[in-house]
């Protein structure tokens, strides 16, 4: 029998995702100052930005089987002041150094806020039989294209640290009252302490291993995303030349177009399977942006304006491409797993974490040594490769 799902209690859900999203992509549209405040370049600004992912395996490794022992709650207001807390410190820091610190901190707070979320949100999706994910995840993105938005409007007129504090001080305030309103339906912790493989680094790779292939899917749906919340704006920056305002609407365009298809899941999968889904959004969203993406650059040389119009164009359709990748394999790998959800979305994080980090580092120097453009190749030729693994998609519609 599938368990209701209030209104309250889809209310108090959403208050978790939108606020996350608006706090956790605030800083990324003003990379461009931040890298210039510490005086880096964008291999050694990539790098810093990519080591950040100690934090992120640190997490991914541990916190899954927190969640299981001590519930949701606990863990999810941990993460999520930490979070905002340390990110409204990067505005004032000038020390590389420091700021390295700051990145593997924000990291751990941010996958535990990450876990704990999309743990609640599998567990209860399976209990209600109700495709909620893909539209949460949506949510996020809605806060993403919020905050993108905001810095678009406030760059001129506001100095880095008066809109990342503030803005930090709010969605933690938005947060706060979304735990307080989910707290009746959090997922508790489990008496249970044999269901689980012991805390270690070696049991969840050992778990991991289940599920190769949709790990292997995951990594690569999900680069073109990462890289466009890291690279757009530098892109935009750099590549193009635009202004410091301007440079913000390479994601923002990104992120909107994903929003669209989120929200559009349901009519998606009455028209496609969900197999089909994951062969041709990948190979729409890859293509897109591998043509539109050099010949904005190209344009741009002579006509700054075109070239940027264009750019915009490659960023819209890879935002399509990618935009219900991830929900859709977090799905599956809960249906092909008897471990509770947070612990298999730590799983797949792990695996993805330690990929994405040497992912990072590679676009980083091939963007120092030869262009952004160019480096933003990599993960569009990632994303057409997720397209092989369409089979692992039910190939029947939704009724």
């Amino acid at each position: 029998m599938k368990s209701k799902f209030s209104k309250t209690e889809r209310w108090a859900l959403n208050l978790l995702f939108l606020p996350f999203g608006v706090g956790a992509m605030a800083t990324s549209t003003r990379f461009p100052e931040i890298r210039d405040n510490l005086h880096l370049n964008n291999g050694v600004f990539g790098t810093y930005l990519t080591l950040g992912g100690i934090g992120s395996l640190t997490a991914f490794i541990f916190v899954g089987n927190i969640v299981h022992k001590f519930g949701i709650k606990p863990v999810i207001l941990v993460a999520s002041t930490g979070m905002f807390a340390t990110m409204a410190s990067v505005p004032h820091i000038k020390n590389p150094e420091i700021w390295l610190i700051s990145n593997i901190l924000i990291a751990i707070f941010w996958v535990s806020f990450h876990i704990s979320n999309n743990g609640q949100a599998i567990h209860r999706q399976e209990e209600i039989g109700e495709l909620i994910l893909p539209k949460l995840h949506g949510l996020w993105s809605l806060g993403a294209l919020f905050t993108s938005i905001l810095a678009i409007v406030i760059t001129p007129y506001v100095s880095l640290a008066w809109h990342i504090d503030v803005l930090m001080f709010l969605m933690w305030l938005f947060t706060m009252y979304g735990i307080h309103k989910s707290s009746p339906y959090f997922i508790d912790k489990s008496d249970d302490e044999t269901s689980l493989p012991r805390i270690s680094l070696a049991s969840l790779i050992a778990s991991v291993k289940a599920q190769p292939v949709i790990a292997a899917a995951m990594v690569l749906a999900m680069q073109m995303e990462f890289a466009s919340q890291d690279w757009s704006a530098i892109f935009v920056r750099d590549s193009i030349g635009m202004s410091a305002s301007a440079s913000i609407y390479g994601y923002t365009v990104f992120i909107g177009a994903m929003i669209i298809f989120r929200f559009k899941v349901h009519a998606l999968h009455e028209i496609f399977s969900e197999s089909q889904l994951l062969k041709y959004l990948p190979i729409f969203g890859a293509t897109g942006f591998i043509i539109f993406i050099p010949i904005g650059t190209f344009v741009a040389e002579s006509n700054q304006y075109l070239g940027f119009a264009l750019a915009l164009i490659g960023f819209a359709i890879a935002g399509f491409g990618s935009s219900i990748l991830a929900p859709t394999l977090f799905g599956i790998a809960f249906r092909n797993s008897s471990l509770p959800s947070s612990v298999v979305v730590a799983q797949l994080g792990l695996i993805s974490a330690v990929i994405t980090f040497f992912v990072k580092i590679l676009i980083s120097w091939v963007a120092q040594a030869t262009s952004v453009t160019v480096a933003l190749m990599i993960p569009a030729l990632m994303l057409l490769a997720t397209a092989k693994f369409s089979y692992l998609g039910r190939a029947t519609k939704s009724n």
